[in-house]
C-alpha cells in the first residue's frame, strides 16, 4: 500500500514540476517570462555572449528588471571568458551556463536527492553542496556540466539574494520543449 501511495505522489510531483509560475495568471506583461507557482521560465537573453533570440530560465524572486541569475543550455551560448565546474562525469552530460545580472554572493552548485513529499504536496530533497563561488559576476559566467536522469530534478543551485536571504532552486528540463527550467525549492 505504501508503494502505491509513493507512486501516486511521484506522479503528482512529476506533473507539478512541469508547471511553472510566480504570478497568478501566468504571463507577466513586462517580458516574455511565463511564471506559475513561484517559478519563472523562458526569459529572453539580454547579455553579451547569448543569442538575442534565445530563451533562458531565470531566478528572479523579487521580479526585478534584471534577474538575479539567468541560465541557458551551453549549446545555445557563445561563451567568452568563463569559469567551469564539472558536477558529474557520468553520461548523459549537459552544460548549463549561469549568468548574473548583478554580482551574486555565495553561489553554490547543489546535488539533489528526492526524499519525500510535504503534506502540502511540495517535493522535499536532500541537498548536498558540490561547488561554491564566493561571487558570481556578470562579466564572468559559470559553465556547469551536469548529468540529468529521469524527470525528478537531481541538480540545483543556491545563492544569497540582495536582501540577504538564501535562495535554492532545482534545475530541470521541460518535457514539453526541452527548455531549461528553474524552480524554487
Amino acid at each position: 500500500m505504501k508503494r502505491i501511495a509513493t507512486g501516486i505522489m511521484t506522479v503528482a510531483l512529476l506533473a507539478g514540476l512541469s508547471v511553472c509560475s510566480a504570478e497568478p495568471g501566468g504571463v507577466r506583461g513586462d517580458a516574455d517570462v511565463i511564471c506559475r507557482d513561484g517559478v519563472c521560465e523562458l526569459a529572453p537573453a539580454a547579455s553579451a555572449g547569448r543569442e538575442p533570440d534565445g530563451l533562458a530560465a531565470v531566478a528572479n524572486p523579487y521580479q526585478n528588471a534584471v534577474p538575479d541569475v539567468e541560465g541557458r543550455w551551453a549549446r545555445d551560448v557563445n561563451l567568452g571568458p568563463h569559469d567551469e565546474f564539472v558536477a558529474a562525469t557520468s553520461d548523459p552530460q549537459a552544460g548549463v551556463v549561469f549568468f548574473a545580472g548583478n554580482p551574486i554572493r555565495n553561489f553554490k552548485v547543489l546535488a539533489l536527492e528526492f526524499k519525500d513529499m510535504s503534506p502540502a504536496g511540495k517535493p522535499l530533497f536532500n541537498v548536498r553542496e558540490l561547488y561554491t563561488k564566493d561571487v558570481l559576476r556578470p562579466e564572468r559566467p559559470l559553465l556547469v556540466k551536469f548529468s540529468f536522469f529521469g524527470s525528478i530534478p537531481n541538480n540545483g543551485f543556491s545563492y544569497t539574494d540582495p536582501m540577504g536571504k538564501t535562495r535554492q532552486y532545482y534545475i530541470s528540463e521541460s518535457g514539453k520543449d526541452g527548455s531549461l527550467l528553474f524552480g524554487e525549492l
